[in-house]
């Protein structure tokens, strides 16, 4: 998944793209919710249901969202400003698994074909370096997850990134609870305290690449007006 603080950059692109009339670009507190509900997704420990993922793929290396899913159970109030956030964050998740993490890393099984299935995965070959990694490995803070930390800090300074967001009232979601806003701004906190420099240090991403594929996203939902 990508991080919170890739998330809230989506975020600030998608607003950057609306309308001068959307209620979120006129009001504060509709973007404050919007932001809250965009991090709500990912404020729980198990991500399946809250991010509306199909059981018959729980096999697969990549399990993006479902979003019919969710606009079929949540249909009557997709206008609302934190529901939109919401919605936007499982938009975001299935565009980068399904379409970006395929120019950035392939999956291979022990006769060197490519597989979806996480058990027959023997190594994660990276487009960046051709690097050959053990699944455990690409997913740690020396690889993968460890790119978000490296890129947190410069984010937040480039895209001048929400520093404070008041609670919001959950407009009726059933798979997570909003009062869990708390955690997520105090780990937000912690997330801005690695050297900006670091960016520049990325192992698994291009993050020129990655910033034109979240514009490039962003801008198709603004357009769409979401859902798409």
């Amino acid at each position: 998944m990508p991080g919170y603080i890739l998330h809230l950059t989506a975020g600030v692109m998608y607003l950057n793209c609306l309308q001068d009339g959307d209620l979120l670009w006129r009001s504060e507190k509709a973007r404050n919710d919007f932001f809250v509900g965009n991090l709500m997704p990912d404020a729980v420990a198990d991500k399946s249901q809250s991010h509306f993922r199909d059981p018959k793929y729980g096999d697969r290396m990549m399990i993006w969202p479902h979003l019919d899913l969710f606009r079929e159970k949540y249909g009557a109030i997709m206008d609302e400003p934190a529901c939109r956030g919401y919605y936007f964050h499982l938009y975001i998740d299935k565009k980068f698994f399904e379409e970006y993490i395929p120019r950035v890393a392939e999956f291979y099984d022990r006769n060197n074909r490519i597989t979806e299935i996480r058990e027959e995965i023997a190594y994660v070959r990276l487009k960046k370096t051709g690097e050959k990694l053990a699944v455990e490995r690409y997913l740690s803070e020396e690889y993968y997850y460890g790119d978000y930390t490296k890129m947190n800090t410069w984010l937040c300074g480039h895209y001048h990134l929400p520093e404070t967001l008041a609670e919001a009232e959950n407009p009726g979601i059933e798979e997570v609870d909003f009062g869990n806003i708390r955690k997520v701004l105090e780990e937000l906190d912690g997330y801005r305290g690695v050297p900006e420099e670091a960016v520049n240090e990325l192992k698994v991403f291009d993050l020129p690449d990655l910033l034109r594929f979240l514009k490039e996203v962003a801008a198709e939902a603004a357009e769409n007006r979401i859902p798409l």
